[in-house]
Order: C-alpha cells, then structure tokens, then sequence
C-alpha cells in the first residue's frame, strides 16, 4: 500500500501528553522539497525537532506522587495522633491499656522534638518535587533530537538520510510512542483523547499514592528517617530519568505484542524490605528505632515485675507483722502496744499502696511492650496493603494506557486512508 511523505509542519501526538492539542514536527535544517507541491521539506528520519514540549505525564505522576504522599504522610501521622489522644483521654491512662497505647504510639509517632525535622524534611522535599516537575514538563521532549524515526523508507534516501513515512514513529525513552497525523481534525481528536485520558491517569496515581502515604504515616513514616530515606530516593530519581520508573509503561510492546498486565511483587517487597532495614540501622545506629524501643520496653517490664514481686513480698510481711500484733493486744494493753500495733497497721497499708502501684507500673510496661509489637506489626500490614493498592492502581494505569495505544492506533488507520498518496513506498 501507498504511503504519505511527511513535510515539515505535519502534526505530531505523543501517547504520554498531556496538551490538548497537537504539535508540529520540524527539522533542524532545510532538506529537499523536490518530492512535494507546496515547497516544504520532505522529513526525514533524524528530523526530530519538536515545536514545543508535549508535558509528560510522566514526571507529573512521579512528582507529583511525591508532593500528594507527603500530604497523606502528613495526615496519617495527624490522624492517628488524634484517635491515641482522644483514646488517652478518656479510655485509658494507666494500666495495660494506656500501656498498649504508648507503645504502639512510640513506635509510629514521632517525638514531639523532632516534629519540626520531619516538617522541615518533607517541606524541602515537596519543593525540590515541584521544581523538578516543572522543568521535566518544559524540556523532557528536548531528548527527542538525539532520537530517530522508526519505520523510514529505505528506497527514498534524502542527503542521506532515509525519508519517512505516515507509519513512522518514535519510540519515546519515558516509554511513549511520538506518531505522525496527517489530517487535521484526526490530530486534535487524538491530542485530546490522550490529554484525557492521561489527565484521568494522573489523578488514579495522585489517589494511589495519597492513600499509601497516608496508610504510611500510620504507621511510623513521619519521622525524620524516613523522610530522609524518602528525600534521598527522590533525589536519586532525580539523577536517574524514568526510564526504570514503574510509572514507565512500554507502549512500544503494546503495538506489537497481546501482554497482559503484570505487577512486579518482588520488587515491590524488595523495597519495602530495604526501606525498612535502612531506616532500621539508621535508627539502631542513634539507640533508638521499633527493635531498640521493642527492647527497651521488654527491659522495663522485666523491671517492673521484680519491683513488684518485692513490693509483694514487703507488704506481706508487713500485714504479717500487723495482724500478729493486733492480735497480741487487748483493753488492758499498754498504750506503748497499741501504738505498735498501729504503726504496724499503717506500715502494712503503705506497703499494699507500694505494691498496687508496682502492679500497676507492671501491667503498664507489659502494655508498652505489647504496643511495641503491636505497633511493628502495623508497619507490616501497612506495607503490604500499599503494595495492595499499588498493584490495584498500577493494574487502573496499564489498562488505560493500553486503551490509548489501541484508540490511537485507530485514529492512525483512519488518518492514512485520507491522507493523499505521495510516496509508493511499501
């Protein structure tokens, strides 16, 4: 079948953009325009100069995603601070209980001193992502002049150069695919259907990651570590592109190949797994963290119970002693052992008083200790919920992605059906 040479000026869509509108493609110098009627260059495959910025989603869902999870990050820590408040308030304060309480607060709260660090962090965090985002989606498409055309005509070789065809394309690093429409009304139709689409993308992953940051500030991730452990990551990434990013869908397969989604647990998993045992060592490292705090309140359980086996001990024999003298004394006893066998008496109360509050004290350490675990635990579930949700989200984003590829692909058939045939290519 007859194909299309493609001139300078030709409209151009990107399966990542978010404009509503197509772009033009261009060429860095003027080529030949023998082969055309109206004096444009016929482009070929190493003119890849793109008359603005497509703005990705892709940076707009990876920084986005950052901001949105330091938000929820924010609001669980908030949240759950409210609800062991509220429950110290007016349900426990002593005992078992508040003891549960402490320490499952202990374990995912961070101390009211270092709060500031940990806004100050999340603060600078949050702004970096911003920036970063802003100029990813101003000069991304710039790496597109070191691309190349796939699917050129062999057979039409311009200043040495292979000229393409309506079918060509470019396969974009950040996983899109760059096509050529002809017809005017087809690109518009296809630059908003994928600015939509795409837009509708980015909210799915503003969601998602919303409501892992705020399951993660539940769970102990508004402390300085992590957010430390969330900077340098971003940072990382930062250095790093997209192209290893899980955001990073290659549409290019989609095209050529019937895939069905496929989330990477094992990956996921590896992550938290490093996460948590770096911002476990940082922690160990400064005596503190969920396994020190966990020992700690062990520590001071055992304390607690030898206290109060000795404080048991002292007040059995002092109601021993008591009740031996209150039964020595009678109406005709001397006021000396009288007096004895009151201060005995008071010496056995003070003594019930010391072991009841040793009980007590007891009964709170064995609640920390618990709430340790209880809290540790939380983080855990925390973890694998997130990893629940993501794949969920994740699983949303491949199958709108996929529709977007399928409607274009659509849109692409319709337009070489119209457009004039120039070239016999095949």
């Amino acid at each position: 079948m007859s194909e299309q040479y493609i001139t300078m000026g030709t409209n151009i869509v990107c399966t990542n953009m978010t404009k509503s509108e197509p772009l033009k493609i261009g060429t860095p110098s003027r080529v030949c325009t023998a082969l055309t009627e109206n004096s444009l260059p016929v482009l070929r495959i190493v003119d890849c100069k793109i008359s603005a910025c497509f703005s990705c989603r892709v940076p707009q869902m990876k920084w986005g995603g950052i901001i949105v999870s330091l938000v929820g990050i924010a609001a669980g820590a908030l949240l759950v601070a409210g609800v062991i408040a509220v429950v110290v308030a007016t349900v426990a304060t002593g005992g078992l209980a508040g003891g549960i309480i402490a320490g499952i607060g202990a374990a995912i709260l961070p101390a009211a001193e270092v709060v500031s660090a940990s806004l100050a962090i999340g603060y600078a965090t949050m702004v970096g992502s911003a920036i970063k985002m802003g100029y990813d989606c101003e000069h991304l498409c710039d790496a597109s002049l070191d691309a190349k055309w796939e699917l050129g005509l062999p057979n039409t070789i311009i200043e040495g150069e292979q000229a393409i065809l309506s079918r060509s394309f470019i396969p974009c690093p950040q996983g899109g695919i760059v096509t050529l429409i002809v017809d005017d009304n087809l690109a518009n139709q296809a630059a908003r259907m994928i600015a939509d689409s795409n837009r509708n993308m980015h909210e799915e992953e503003m969601w998602n990651q919303l409501f892992q940051g705020m399951i993660g500030g539940a769970i102990g991730a508004a402390n300085p570590v992590s957010m430390v452990i969330t900077a340098a990551f971003a940072l990382k990434d930062g250095f790093d592109g997209y192209a290893e990013d899980d955001l990073n869908i290659n549409q290019y397969e989609m095209l050529y190949e019937n895939k069905e989604f496929e989330y990477d647990y094992q990956e996921k998993i590896g992550e938290e797994a490093r996460n948590t045992a770096t911002e476990e060592g940082v922690e160990a490292a400064r005596g503190e963290g969920t396994y020190s705090d966990i020992k700690g309140s062990w520590g001071e359980y055992k304390g607690s119970k030898q206290n109060e086996t000795k404080a048991i001990e002292k007040y059995q024999r002092a109601e021993s002693k008591a009740t031996r003298r209150e039964q020595k004394i009678s109406n005709n006893s001397s006021d000396k052992m009288k007096g004895r066998a009151k201060s005995a008496r008071q010496e056995a109360s003070h003594q019930r008083n010391i072991a009841k509050q040793a009980a007590k004290d007891t009964k709170y350490a064995k609640g920390k200790f618990i709430g340790g675990l209880i809290g540790f635990g939380m983080g855990i579930a925390g973890s694998a919920v997130n990893i629940l949700i993501d794949s969920k989200f994740k699983e949303e984003e491949y199958n709108m992605t996929r529709d977007i590829v399928s409607d274009l692909n659509e849109l692409h058939k319709q337009d070489v059906q119209k457009s004039k045939i120039v070239s016999g290519g095949k």
